[in-house]
């Protein structure tokens, strides 16, 4: 278990890494709407080629029924995620912050199951985990980019760099509570888990970044972006 624990964080290395690099790059760097719209499309592309390519088939022959509880669950989970998000943006809880706070909240939880799936795939197969957790890294990359953007003009450069440093503190947990939580765990509910991670990585595309993308016209080159983050990961599976 160690020794899978270690790897499994090893590489995930790479996505926390990915993550600073996405938030420093933000702060100095900071995007334009457009650019910040073809941020998004890209990282849409690249997680729903990551659901499609890894997660989908690990659960296509599964028992119907665990699958549409696990699916059901990760909805479930999100809605909840989503009204507690609109709850602090109208009642204007934190502040400035308050208008970020549905981007960040679903990013955070994201990023915590993230972690827990890299740490389900290192445990059935090491060279799937790999995979995942590049796949994971280029998303992530983006989503340190989205977090940093999202929050309000004024905010300290160290305020800013907190946000990415804590996706990756979230992703970290995810993956040791999945490696030590899981260990020797197999059956239902790992398809659960899996299933319960689809949704959430499919409800964050469609209802967080490609609804914040479209706050600006949408464009060729936006539309393009979207097909060649989930084309490189798809590539990448492949050739895997």
């Amino acid at each position: 278990m160690v020794g899978t624990l270690v790897q499994a964080l090893s590489y995930t290395m790479l996505a926390v890494v990915a993550a600073m690099v996405g938030g420093i790059v933000a702060v100095y760097r900071p995007p334009g709407p457009q650019m910040e719209s073809n941020v998004q499309h890209f990282a849409a592309g690249v997680v729903i080629a990551a659901v499609a390519a890894e997660l989908l088939p690990d659960i296509h022959d599964r028992a119907p029924v665990v699958v549409v509880v696990g699916f059901a669950l990760g909805v479930a989970a999100m809605l909840g995620i989503h009204r507690l998000s609109k709850l602090i943006e109208k009642r204007d809880i934190g502040g400035s912050f308050a208008g970020a706070a549905s981007l960040l909240i679903t990013v955070s939880i994201d990023m915590l199951i993230d972690g827990v799936l890299i740490g389900v795939t290192f445990l059935t197969e090491a060279a799937t985990g790999i995979l995942i957790a590049v796949a994971l890294a280029i998303e992530v990359l983006f989503l340190g980019v989205a977090g940093v953007v999202a929050l309000p003009s004024g905010v300290s450069t160290l305020r800013k760099l907190a946000v990415p440093a804590a996706f990756g503190l979230l992703l970290t947990a995810g993956v040791t509570i999945g490696v030590l939580a899981l260990d020797g765990v197999t059956g239902s509910p790992i398809a659960v888990i899996l299933a319960f991670g689809s949704a959430a990585l499919l409800y964050l595309v469609t209802e967080e970044l490609l609804v914040k993308a479209q706050k600006v016209p949408e464009t060729p080159v936006s539309t393009t972006l979207f097909f060649v983050g989930f084309l490189s990961v798809f590539l990448l599976d492949m050739l895997h």
